[in-house]
């Protein structure tokens, strides 16, 4: 193994998110038998962009590699260990046909993959609306209306008054959702049954990274908020949209946010859409069928939050990065208009019924994107041997809870992939070199501090 690393080796996993949770669990599997996970909440963690009622798992994706990987992990989620909390629903996936965040290409990469690299089997082509209907009959409902309100065609222009928006799309049945804070429950179960010890709490929440005082290129352990040190030869940091609170990453990732709504629904209305699958238009939004409650979940794609602040310490010179505010902390806030109004307009192109609705609660779901979308797998270069990242979630890795853990045992051993390893590695040389790579994510995005209309629990940010 590399690194001097063996089943004895000391490890601590700072942070219980989707990243902490998989790398324990694979790590323990391995054999790995010294292994202690902290974060300041007990899992789920609320400060977690898996905190949530539900997450898609598909395996329609605009890059090779994470086709492949969700490909791996959806047939991981039918494991009987998952059976209780992954619903294979399907998925209906297409696009409105605007250029805008390259939507329509997006949808038409993504299909391509899955016919390339993965099971089509389970595709049905939805060449328009009607045809989704025909397959769904419920979302025909208040069809009329649709045509009567706003949609967008491939030219960015809103669709005139009586004309259906544009659509293509496609079912696949080798997807669905899951009940995401019961799945991470039940990884820790599991890691615990394996005998991983989670420490939660002000011990659990770290600081700071101890090094070697003789050799500063070698951590040694972490200080946690009540000054606990815990010693380690690895230490994994995975706190997600945290990462900046502990580590500079120069320009590689950036906090992001985004809007999540919740709708009653009537009894009717449930009846109507309890059976619908997961809807999914690329870069635009997506929803869920609504649970028992009748609460249904939309999410829009079409902004992005952050929250800049500055470096609070002198000693640092960091500039202006993004920290997320999450309800663990602030569990008055809501989003913010802007939000809200995206997405109502969103559910008046897919669920028109919903398009006036109003949001019974709201949520701004933090995670970090990275500048190029690629995961950050790997040792930092400032200690090559003893702290390693795991990170970058950017929006759509909560699929990969029960296999990115896989690929972070084989970095850490030195055997991951070299074609992955060079997409994951620490990689701040790389920050503005493929700017039709990052555009994407280098894309505008609402600063909280400039936006009105939300609840907070502050009167400044």
């Amino acid at each position: 193994m590399s690194n001097q690393l063996n089943h004895s080796t000391p490890i601590i996993i700072v942070g219980a998110g989707v990243f902490g949770l998989s790398s324990a669990w694979w790590l323990a599997r391995a054999g790995y038998h010294n292994i202690k996970v902290l974060d300041r909440w007990p899992v789920p963690s609320p400060s977690s962009a898996g905190y949530d009622r539900n997450k898609i798992i598909r395996t329609e994706y605009p890059d090779d590699i994470y086709s492949v990987l969700s490909q791996e992990a959806i047939q991981l989620w039918r494991d009987p260990l998952w059976k209780d909390v992954f619903h294979p629903t399907g998925w209906i996936y297409g696009t409105d046909g605007s250029k805008d965040q390259d939507r329509e290409k997006t949808f038409l990469t993504a299909v391509s993959n899955t016919h390339l690299l993965g099971d089509p089997s389970k595709i049905i082509e939805l060449p328009n609306w009607d045809a989704a209907i025909n397959l769904y009959p419920g979302l025909g409902f208040a069809h009329d209306r649709r045509q009567a309100q706003v949609g967008i065609y491939a030219d960015g222009q809103s669709t005139p008054k009586g004309r259906t928006p544009t659509f293509r799309g496609i079912y696949n049945g080798n997807a669905g959702w899951v009940e995401s804070t019961n799945a991470m429950l039940i990884l820790k179960r599991e890691c615990e049954r394996l005998g991983v010890e989670f420490i939660a709490g002000e011990s659990g929440a770290v600081v700071e990274f101890v090094r070697d005082p003789a050799n500063p290129a070698k951590v040694v352990g972490v200080r946690t908020a009540n000054k606990t040190i815990w010693h380690s030869e690895k230490v994994i940091v995975a706190v997600g949209a945290y990462s900046e609170t502990l580590l500079d990453f120069k320009g590689q990732l950036q906090a992001s946010g985004y809007c999540v709504s919740h709708i009653r629904m009537t009894e009717e209305q449930y009846q109507r859409y309890k059976d619908l699958p997961v809807l999914n238009i690329a870069r635009r939004g997506y929803c869920f069928p609504p649970n028992e409650d009748r609460i249904f979940k939309i999410c829009n794609l079409d902004i992005t939050l952050v929250n800049r602040e500055r470096w609070p310490e002198p000693s640092c010179d960091w500039g202006v990065r993004s920290l997320p505010r999450d309800q663990a902390y602030h569990p008055t806030d809501s989003q913010p208009r802007v939000g809200r109004e995206k997405t109502l307009e969103f559910a008046r192109y897919i669920l028109p019924e919903f398009g006036d609705a109003e949001i019974e609660s709201s949520k701004v779901c933090w995670d970090v994107e990275t500048h190029d979308d690629n995961w950050i797998v790997g040792y930092h270069d400032s200690a090559p041997d003893s702290l390693f990242i795991a990170t970058g979630g950017s929006g759509y890795t909560f699929k990969n809870l029960t296999n990115i853990g896989k690929y972070v045992v084989q970095a850490l051993e030195g055997k991951l992939d070299p074609e992955w390893k060079d997409h994951w590695r620490w990689r701040p040389d790389r920050v503005g070199l493929f700017p039709d790579r990052e555009e994407r994510n280098a894309r505008f995005k609402f600063d909280l501090r400039d936006c009105d209309g939300w609840k907070h629990n502050a009167p400044k940010l």
